[in-house]
Order: structure tokens, then C-alpha cells, then sequence
């Protein structure tokens, strides 16, 4: 059922581009995509690894890690210079990390991306109570909102947009958030009462 496994703190002997990662690229590359993203990144070789097989061929398209385990945010700052940008993939990341450090993590990331001019995606989660209902969570509002605040280009739904029963409307409520808040955060707060 399209399901993987995340085995927290466990070194894998072999590479995180595997088989079936080589294949993707390869339709990838056929059908001239814009990104290709990288799960389970854990060192800058990983995408040097995946930025030798894609930049000769589609010299333009971005290649993202995807930040989700404990070797990849200790090798955060190498991660971010061999990367055209970051995802801050917070669901495998709740799973590898205790939950209490990922909000910090996640805001860390962001402000080390901004710094060296990489976009930065925030992921997972972001309005995942549209899956089954119509409206998010208050705190689902404010996390959007805050990303945005914190200075992240994008953020990105995944169960909401893709297998939720409010696909339209979580992409709408998700660009209303992130429209007031742009709009709002350009102006001194005694202005916004």
C-alpha cells in the first residue's frame, strides 16, 4: 500500500538513492521535470550523488533535500550549500526527533536558508484536519501563518490536497492564510488592531 518504514537513529550500509530512486530520475529527466526532491537525505553526498545524474542532462532543475532525520540536520549547513533548496519534512522528522524539537528545528532551518538565499519548503501536516473536515484547527492556521512569518517560501499539503475530502478548499484556505499574512506582515502590529 505504498507504505514505507522509518527506522529511527538506524545507519543504513548502503546508499539513500536507491534503485527505484534511479529509475524516477530517469522518467524525471524523459519528461524534463523542474525539481526532483530527495527523501531521507543524511550528508551533502546524497545530493551530489543525485546532482551528477540530473544537472548534465536538465542543467535547470532544482534538486531539494528533504530534511528528515538526525544526520541530516547535523550536517544541515553542508545539506543546504549542495542543495538548490530545503524541505523541512516534519512528519518523518516527528517520527526520527522528539516531537518538542521539531518547531525549533524547523525555524533554525528556515533562518539558515534564508541566510544563504535557498528557498525553503515547509511540509506535512500543515492543515491535516481538512483530510476529514471543512475548516483547519486554530493551531493549524497559526502554524501556517508562523512558517510564513519565519521567512519559508513555500509551504506545501500532502493527505489534505491529495487523498483529503476537501482538496479545493484546503488549497484556498492555505493561499487565504498565506495572503493575510503577507499582507499583515509588511505593516507595523499597533496598525493591524
Amino acid at each position: 500500500d505504498r507504505k514505507g518504514i522509518n527506522m529511527p537513529g538506524v545507519k543504513l550500509p548502503f546508499s539513500h538513492v536507491t534503485h527505484k530512486d534511479k529509475i524516477d530520475l530517469s522518467f524525471g529527466i524523459k519528461h524534463k521535470v523542474d525539481y526532483v526532491a530527495q527523501s531521507f537525505v543524511s550528508t551533502r553526498k546524497d545530493i551530489d550523488t543525485i546532482k551528477k545524474t540530473v544537472k548534465d542532462v536538465l542543467p535547470n532543475c532544482q534538486v531539494i533535500a528533504k530534511i528528515e532525520s538526525r544526520d541530516a540536520i547535523k550536517n544541515i549547513d553542508s545539506i543546504i550549500d549542495a542543495s538548490d533548496g530545503i524541505m523541512v519534512a516534519r512528519g518523518d522528522m516527528g517520527i526520527a526527533l522528539p516531537i518538542y524539537e521539531v518547531p525549533i528545528i524547523q525555524k533554525v532551518i528556515i533562518k539558515k536558508c534564508n541566510k544563504r538565499k535557498k528557498f525553503v519548503i515547509t511540509a506535512t501536516q500543515m492543515l491535516e484536519h481538512m483530510t476529514e473536515h471543512s475548516r483547519p484547527t486554530r493551531a493549524e492556521a497559526t502554524d501556517v501563518a508562523n512558517a510564513i512569518l519565519d521567512g519559508t517560501n513555500f509551504v506545501m499539503l500532502s493527505a489534505e490536497s491529495a487523498a483529503g475530502k476537501y482538496p479545493v478548499k484546503s488549497v484556498k484556505t492555505m493561499n487565504d492564510i498565506i495572503k493575510f499574512t503577507e499582507k499583515f506582515a509588511r505593516k507595523p502590529i499597533s496598525s493591524w488592531i
